[in-house]
């Protein structure tokens, strides 16, 4: 395989891992429509309101029989300000378990950095020995590895901890994960291991695939179904 084809090929990688990212696939409407915090608050307690009521559309509604200014207060709208405070209450760390499972979507970011450019690193190493990387693969993998394992037991307690999910994308992200994680350590001890890197190649190549596979199931599970709009 040529220099050129080499290099075309993991760039469209991370091309596909960087679209793939949770916090990278696509802003949010809002800020797109350049709106404050508050409104955005409102916006998203608005849209929440009016799917709650077409779903109970048959039931009776809270305000007939009322009159006067208790039915105006049911039906008063919510201010911006309003719906930005009912979110920050809302958004309140109940336990030290929820604190760590808020804390996945920034863990997840170190081990996908450093895990890439340990793979990119390899590939400079595999062309040109004498550039001597090889404690920049083994400082890359080691740091992706912990970063792995921290975001793997973040995301544990942000997914709950249970052995099986009736969510198809969660269970194919926490054990994608879980596995990145285990595989990442085995991709360090190799690293520092003596003698042939064809091993150490190989599972770092696994990394690469199994890491745009787990931004993209992100995605989804931020974002919904065919967040990329492939389908």
């Amino acid at each position: 395989m040529t220099l050129s084809r080499i290099l075309r090929s993991h760039f469209a990688l991370l091309i596909v891992a960087a679209l793939s990212l949770p916090a990278t696939a696509s802003a949010h409407d809002g800020h797109k429509k350049d709106m404050s915090d508050a409104e955005m608050a409102q916006m998203e307690m608005h849209g929440a309101a009016e799917m709650h009521g077409a779903s109970s559309a048959v039931r009776v509604p809270s305000t007939v029989g009322m009159a006067g200014p208790a039915a105006a207060t049911a039906t008063s709208p919510v201010t911006a300000e309003q719906a930005l405070e009912a979110k920050i209450a809302e958004n309140r760390i109940t336990s030290a378990g929820d604190l760590f499972g808020r804390l996945h979507p920034i863990a997840a970011h170190f081990p996908i950095a450093l895990l890439l450019m340990a793979a990119i690193a390899e590939i400079l190493l595999f062309m040109r020995p004498a550039w001597g990387l090889e404690t920049t693969v083994r400082f890359l993998v080691s740091g992706g590895a912990i970063g792995a394992a921290s975001a793997a037991v973040f995301g544990w307690f942000a997914g709950g901890w249970r052995l099986e999910d009736r969510s198809e994308t969660l269970a194919l992200h926490r054990w994608n994960g879980t596995a990145i994680a285990a595989v990442a350590i085995l991709a360090t001890w190799l690293a520092f291991r003596p003698g042939s890197r064809m091993a150490l190649r190989f599972v770092i190549a696994v990394l690469a695939v199994a890491l745009v596979i787990q931004g993209y199931h992100g995605g989804e599970m931020v974002f919904g179904p065919n967040h990329l709009g492939l389908e």
